[in-house]
């Protein structure tokens, strides 16, 4: 028989309360790793994502892409560079103007 307080970190595999792991917003679900685990893990990833770019360069959201800030539109509103590159985001926009037309008849 299964003990219901406990739940198994997909990280360390140990069995730990419930009260060491996050709920994830808005549902009943519960997160796959134990505090400790997410937080070395979130921690890990930034610094590996820090120190793979320099101050000029920026990853793309979309393609993945590490590239020059000049390739990346200015945000004046939030005073950052947008999260997609330049040809990225002119695909997507491209892509949302042809689905949000589909549905207009015209004349």
């Amino acid at each position: 028989m299964k003990d219901s307080s406990k739940k198994k970190c997909r990280c360390c595999l140990k069995a730990k309360p419930l009260e060491q792991f996050h709920r994830l917003a808005g549902t009943a679900a519960i997160h796959p790793f134990c505090r400790p685990c997410l937080g070395a893990t979130v921690r890990r990833r930034t610094a590996l994502r820090g120190s793979q770019r320099t101050l000029n360069t920026r990853g793309c959201a979309q393609c993945g892409q590490d590239l020059p800030l000049q390739m990346f539109h200015w945000l004046r509103a939030s005073g950052s560079f947008h999260s997609y590159c330049r040809p990225c985001h002119a695909a997507y926009m491209a892509d949302r103007y042809r689905r949000l037309q589909g549905g207009r008849k015209r004349g």
